[in-house]
């Protein structure tokens, strides 16, 4: 190991191990890397891959299960007795370790929302540790917390210290974390992946934050992330660990430019990029189960056959389509007064037979509200839905009854999250065999068959059918919902953010299973994500949201050469790339928000006597502009 000089933080052969019914599980093995003063290291890996285990073994929270049996965590702390102290072997009744957490170490967690406790202030809950650690009198911390709060970039800081966490957005709350993790100025911030839950531009913002106060306060960050893009953009030295163990590590530009490792090279051919040639499959790190295409298309031959649409017609069209929701305030036991949220504004699409279409966008900007709508699930306000099938045109909204049910036999969801949309009460048989129960499809045997078919169609073995979802990983709990989804032989597939709570590996084995999917069994589809990388690669065209309206629609590749909304261009500005050639420029994303309509220009804005209206600059390129604005203001 080198000396102390420039060096904060030195894990040294750390080994971390969890008892368990049957024997111990090995998490962390022989790990060894250095944080220097003042800089940022990234901790890059999978679930499972020990990340989260070795910050909870640097600040001693293990869970009861769980112990550091060999190695050392020195930290070169000038309030520690002797300037050093290794935390390994601190009992857990040690002084010190009061001192050290969240005054000398303090942690940035996952989710905000549950980082925060939602009985008390936002002002209560950063001063706090405050109090703790420089027992300072309430006058004082309170005047402190303000200042904090009004450095993380809330806009009103006397106003956010009363607000309560959830009166807050996702990007606010994570600010206030922050806040909270910085208000002692300590020594090392362990950042947990701290923009995961974040839309791309909130995420930029975020980002953005943590590099200029990391540099204000001279913080050394810990940063534990699986996106490589943000690596890129906030690291100085990289950690990849795998299983628990150490893969490479190195300066930023050496792992970016020069990968050596095998486990690092197929990490970044997992991830999604804009400059993908069409036909470029994304490279799986592991294979999962029978993903061989032959065998793929053999099944998929088994399935029904359909008309093919041949008339000329769009397979889904959706006119004009809106939603409003009445919001009434008050309590119990006296209303109070209500508003009205336009959550979806006016908004027309039409989706090709055989054609996917990327709907993107920050959330609350309707994505999901137009999803449950055309699947019935929601009622629209006003709007019509129609849908293209081998009986004819089908007006969506006006259907009832049997012939709502027949419709949803058509249409099937694929959701964002794996776990809670299986039930964990049934095996993966009965959720399989549900929808043929439902719809009173086949014999015991005829969907035995069918079952055994779906299961093999998402390289899943067959054998696995009795076991209930938690014995199943992300990925594969993934797959039984696509199945599911595929049972009744759908004509058109939405899937609501289907790979966004997976690692990078496993999503590009899911977005490879539905490429594969659509094109043998001729499927129409939805496709809505916030992650601009993943529509690119799945999609045709894009449509972009932003507040319930639908600005800018395009041929995927047009959409991301030639963005013409400034919402769309925020968008992409926003989105960090695991490349050093292309960093983001934090300075103009900060903290303007893309749907910052002061920064769009006037062309973009109703006016007095005019209003907005879907423009077509390009053939097939529409964007939502002023009706009165002049073409040269657009493009």
């Amino acid at each position: 190991m080198e000396d102390g000089q420039g060096i904060l933080l030195e894990v040294d052969d750390l080994n971390v191990s969890f008892a368990i019914q049957g024997g111990r599980v090995e998490a962390v093995r022989g790990v060894s890397f250095t944080v220097r003063k003042g800089s940022v290291l990234a901790l890059v890996g999978e679930s499972g891959s020990g990340k989260s285990v070795i910050a909870q073994s640097i600040l001693r929270i293990l869970p009861r299960n769980g112990s550091i049996d060999s190695g050392r965590i020195l930290f070169h702390d000038v309030s520690a007795p002797d300037g050093t102290v290794d935390i390994a072997t601190l009992t857990e009744r040690d002084p010190y370790l009061y001192q050290m957490r969240g005054g000398r170490i303090s942690m940035v967690f996952q989710e905000p929302m549950t980082a925060l406790s939602p009985l008390y202030t936002i002002g209560n809950q950063v001063e706090e540790a405050l109090r703790l650690h420089h027992r300072q009198d309430a006058q004082l911390a309170r005047a402190e917390t303000v200042e904090i709060l009004r450095l993380v970039g809330f806009p009103d800081p006397q106003k956010g210290y009363e607000r309560f966490p959830f009166e807050l957005s996702g990007g606010l709350r994570q600010r206030a974390v922050i806040a909270m993790a910085l208000i002692c100025n300590p020594a090392l911030v362990i950042a947990d992946e701290p923009t995961t839950a974040l839309d791309v531009t909130v995420q930029a913002q975020i980002l953005g934050l943590m590099k200029e106060l990391q540099k204000k306060f001279h913080t050394s960050i810990l940063l534990i992330t699986h996106d490589l893009g943000v690596v890129a953009n906030m690291a100085d030295e990289v950690v990849v660990a795998y299983h628990g163990k150490v893969m490479e590590a190195g300066p930023v530009e050496t792992i970016f430019r020069h990968p050596e490792h095998p486990y690092l090279k197929a990490l970044m051919a997992a991830v999604p990029h804009f400059e993908m040639k069409p036909g470029e499959r994304l490279v799986s790190l592991r294979e999962m189960g029978n993903e061989n295409a032959g065998d793929l298309a053999q099944i998929a031959s088994r399935f029904q056959a359909r008309r093919p649409l041949t008339d000329g017609k769009p397979h889904l069209e959706v006119k004009n389509l809106t939603k409003e929701f009445v919001v009434r305030k008050g309590s119990f036991f006296k209303a109070g007064e209500s508003s009205r949220v336009l959550a979806v504004d006016d908004v027309s699409f039409a989706i090709r037979p055989g054609e996917c279409l990327g709907l993107v966008g920050e959330s609350g900007c309707g994505k999901t509200t137009i999803s449950k709508m055309i699947m019935r699930a929601l009622t629209a306000s006003s709007g019509e839905v129609w849908m293209n099938s081998a009986s004819g045109m089908i007006d969506v909204l006006k259907l009832h009854g049997p012939q709502l049910l027949d419709f949803r036999r058509k249409v099937q969801m694929i959701f964002q999250d794996p776990f809670s949309s299986l039930n964990p009460r049934m095996t993966v048989h009965n959720i399989l065999e549900e929808p043929f129960i439902i719809h009173g499809i086949g014999n015991k045997q005829e969907r035995k068959r069918d079952i055994i078919d779906l299961m093999t169609m998402v390289g899943l073995d067959p054998r696995f059918l009795n076991r209930y979802p938690h014995s199943f990983s992300g990925g594969q709990r993934q797959r039984i919902g696509i199945a599911r989804a595929l049972a009744l032989h759908p004509e058109l597939l939405i899937c609501d953010e289907p790979v966004s709570a997976l690692d990078v590996s496993v999503q590009a084995q899911i977005l490879n299973l539905l490429n594969d999917l659509r094109s043998e069994l001729g499927l129409t589809s939805l496709f809505i994500s916030h992650n601009l990388a993943v529509v690119n690669y799945v999609a045709e065209r894009i449509a972009v949201m932003c507040r319930g309206q639908l600005v800018e629609m395009a041929p995927r590749e047009v959409l991301f050469a030639n963005p013409v909304h400034p919402y769309t261009k925020a968008l992409l500005a926003s989105v960090p790339y695991p490349d050093l050639d292309r960093l983001l420029d934090f300075e103009n994303i900060q903290f303007s928000g893309a749907d910052d309509v002061s920064h769009w220009g006037k062309a973009f804005l109703p006016s007095e006597g005019s209003r907005l209206a879907g423009i077509e600059v390009e053939k097939g390129h529409f964007i939502l502009a002023n009706n009165n604005a002049d073409m040269r203001e657009l493009v």
